[in-house]
């Protein structure tokens, strides 16, 4: 069975550790580029799904991330009703607009950071603030690895992170307040196949304060409590995911989910455990 790596440019360390360990241990695997991936409809109903590299067959397909290349959608939906996902179009397609994935975790009754969405209207964004009350956090609903999210203290330097948003274009925000008692910290807990597979918490380095591995913070393996564990494996499966990364707060009034990925990026956590990540992944894909 070959396994199809779709790797997206803008996140493409997950892809790049998953095609290399696919090449090590000898799983059969194809690159899909997801900028050039289409899809072909003939006039008699034939469907090819192609990308740069050309047509696809695949019989599975590893967790990606679809951030910022809508215009592949259709020919992984076509790609997966031939292939077996872990993760479903529609399960990545929620898990990529953080306003949507905050109103499935609400209907499914997960615990999760307050969060109020709105235009990007200045004035709604301050009733927003100032009904949760400052610090907030500002983010636009897509985005990744830390990409567009702005801290506000005041209405003045919200006004700052309306505009500097806007340049994204049009799009939702999220406002949700900043908790400082977790201090910069975040608990990352990666889920393949229905189980925890690996689990860090992530502390920002002065003076960043959002606590991103990309964005330089420090990071050690933890273990879950039982109702952290339960939280986060609930907030998979409310967004449809067999694989996810699941960010946490450890809040004085109980864990509480910030953000659901569908392909987190397990890569600078390696260090940390014995077995082989992406090789786990990879097997569970299959």
């Amino acid at each position: 069975m070959t396994v199809g790596i779709v790797r997206n440019p803008h996140a493409s360390n997950v892809a790049d550790r998953l095609t290399a360990t696919a090449e090590r241990i000898g799983i059969p695997a194809r690159v899909i580029d997801l900028p050039s991936l289409g899809l072909s409809i003939g006039p008699d109903g034939e469907v090819t799904a192609a990308d740069s590299g050309g047509p696809l067959a695949v019989g599975s397909l590893a967790p990606y991330l679809l951030f910022g290349f809508p215009a592949a959608v259709p020919a992984l939906r076509a790609l997966e009703l031939g292939a077996r996902t872990q993760n479903p179009v529609d399960g990545v397609l929620l898990a990529d607009d953080k306003a949507a994935t905050a109103l499935r975790l609400a209907r499914a009754g997960v615990a999760q950071v307050r969060t109020e969405i709105c235009a990007q209207d200045l004035g709604r964004l301050t009733a927003a603030a100032e009904r949760i009350g400052y610090p907030v956090v500002v983010k636009r609903a897509h985005g990744a690895q830390g990409r567009w999210v702005r801290r506000a203290t005041d209405p003045a330097s919200l006004a700052a992170a309306q505009a500097e948003l806007a340049v994204e274009g049009p799009g939702a925000l999220l406002v949700q307040p900043e908790i400082t008692e977790c201090e910069g910290r975040s608990v990352r807990a990666v889920i393949t196949g229905g189980r925890l597979l690996a689990v860090t918490e992530r502390t920002a380095a002065a003076p960043e304060w959002r606590s991103n591995i990309a964005g330089g913070a420090a990071q050690h393996r933890v273990e879950l409590t039982g109702e952290e564990a339960g939280l986060v494996l609930s907030a998979a499966r409310a967004a449809g995911l067999g694989h996810a990364g699941v960010d946490i707060l450890r809040t004085s009034q109980g864990p509480r989910v910030l953000e659901v990925n569908s392909c987190p990026d397990f890569t600078s956590m390696q260090t940390y455990y014995e077995q082989d990540l992406a090789e786990t992944v990879l097997l569970a894909s299959r």
